[in-house]
């Protein structure tokens, strides 16, 4: 039940509701002593059931509270009351890159203004990943920016409570992925891999392709086709979008890479790229909004150099740039398993007070007016190959991590889990440690497809091959008769 206006948990005072979701409910809040308000994430009854959510939910807040920088979003404390859990963060007013994109820019911000908010926040992840952490989730609308125009601006990521520690593999449960977050996941993280900091700069790299463009690299109203085209797809060249802009290609094209170890070291070199190829545009122009004052990007290369725009200052707390980094984590997987992404602690960023109303209605996933999206990634069954299962076309993976699949015996007419989809006319027994068979490639986008949206392997199937059909018909093939 929602708490009410003026009531009191963990000798904080509820002044009003922020907004609501999945996993509980976030509120304007009035410190217990000091005079300042945060934002104060109560759970939902629910998850603080689950023993091993709370486990997850008080490791990742920990971890979080370690990240002390000026475009980090702070976490203070958190708690437990009458066993149901809550964490407070910073609050600040203003807006998100999210809002500010599709409100004041929907074909895309200034270059200067994007090179500004990238900076700012590859600068917060490089603080993170030297410190062994991932944020996992960077978007537009985890980009908080208050007091834009004026000296006091600040830009800052926030979520970081589905961080985890580099190579970390927790299998705990958790809420899934969401259809927002795929836009901007990384191959390598739908694919279930171990990740490094290089997946949360192909996010920051999508992320800026759209404050740039208006749209992300890949966007669809069905996911499967997102996931598939983030796996298989090209990115599509910026200059096709904005002409102006041709000379990014090249840094999208390395941030975008599918495989990590085709991209940069540290995202802050993604920054310094965006900022070099638009040096002239950064130093021939007023910035739209922004603080006054120019400042250096970090530098990684000493034979780069680029100049940051308006706003840039060190981190509250100074660290050195040459911190060693942990070695890459990139483990062999041994077959396409389900990701299992903790919705954890986060932080809401108050949209005004005239969008409250809203705020507690169901939250959409995508800029464009789509039908609602359908429901976040689903965590798979484990199941036994040869035993009954329920529904024609579900998936499932066994305890060796193969995939498999609710298939119709035509011999018995009896539906079973088998390795292969479809109908078959006899059972599979159980493969060996050694008999697990990797998916092939054209197979990988549609189990991550089912992984992700509970989808069938028909639907996820033939959702993938008629976008790519579509994609590969020549204008002639394509023109109405």
């Amino acid at each position: 039940m929602p708490l009410a206006d003026g009531q009191e948990i963990a000798g904080y005072t509820i002044v009003r509701s922020l907004g609501a979701g999945g996993m509980g409910e976030v509120y304007l809040a009035q410190h217990p002593r000091l005079p300042r308000y945060d934002a104060l994430k109560v759970l939902s009854t629910t998850v603080c059931a689950d023993s091993e959510y709370r486990e997850r939910f008080n490791r990742e807040a920990d971890i979080a509270a370690t990240l002390w920088h000026q475009h980090i979003v702070e976490v203070h404390d958190r708690g437990d009351v009458d066993g149901q859990l809550w964490i407070s963060m910073d609050y600040v007013e203003g807006t998100d890159a999210h809002r500010l994109l599709t409100e004041s820019y929907p074909d895309g911000m200034p270059p200067d203004d994007v090179v500004r908010i990238v900076a700012a926040v590859a600068d917060a992840l490089d603080y993170a990943h030297d410190r062994g952490l991932l944020h996992r989730d960077v978007k537009p609308a985890n980009i908080l920016l208050a007091n834009p125009g004026t000296a006091n601006e600040r830009i800052m990521l926030a979520d970081f409570g589905i961080a985890r520690r580099i190579g970390d593999t927790s299998n705990l449960t958790g809420t899934n992925m969401t259809v927002g977050t795929v836009a901007y996941a990384a191959p390598e993280q739908l694919m279930g891999e171990g990740i490094d900091g290089r997946a949360d700069q192909y996010a920051l790299a999508a992320t800026a392709f759209q404050l740039l463009t208006g749209t992300p690299p890949f966007q669809h109203t069905n996911p499967a086709v997102v996931i598939s085209q983030h796996l298989t797809g090209d990115p599509p060249a910026i200059g096709t979008r904005r002409p102006e802009l041709s000379d990014l290609g090249p840094a999208f094209s390395k941030a975008l890479a599918k495989s990590p170890h085709d991209r940069y070291a540290k995202c802050l070199d993604f920054a310094r790229a965006l900022a070099h190829r638009t040096e002239a545009t950064i130093s021939g122009s007023g910035l739209k909004w922004g603080g006054p004052g120019t400042g250096d990007i970090p530098q990684s290369e000493p034979t780069m150099s680029a100049q940051l725009p308006a706003g840039r200052s060190r981190p509250r707390h100074s660290q050195s740039q040459t911190t060693s980094r942990p070695r890459w984590v990139l483990p062999t997987v041994a077959a396409v398993i389900a990701i299992v992404l903790a919705a954890g602690a986060y932080v809401l960023f108050d949209r005004g007070r005239d969008r409250a109303a809203e705020a507690k209605a169901p939250p959409t996933t995508t800029s464009a007016p789509v039908p609602a999206p359908p429901p976040g990634g689903v965590a798979l069954p484990v199941v036994v190959v040869g035993a009954e299962c329920g529904t024609l076309g579900e998936a499932g993976v066994t305890e060796t991590g193969a995939p498999a699949y609710c298939a119709h015996l035509s011999t018995t007419d009896a539906a079973i889990w088998s390795m292969i989809p479809g109908e078959i006319s006899s059972p599979t027994v159980t493969p060996g440690p050694n008999d697990v068979e990797l998916p092939s490639e054209s197979q990988q986008p549609v189990l991550v497809c089912m992984e992700q949206t509970g989808q069938s392997h028909l639907d996820c199937h033939s959702d993938i091959l008629e976008v790519n059909e579509s994609a590969t018909l020549t204008p002639s093939e394509t023109a109405s008769p």
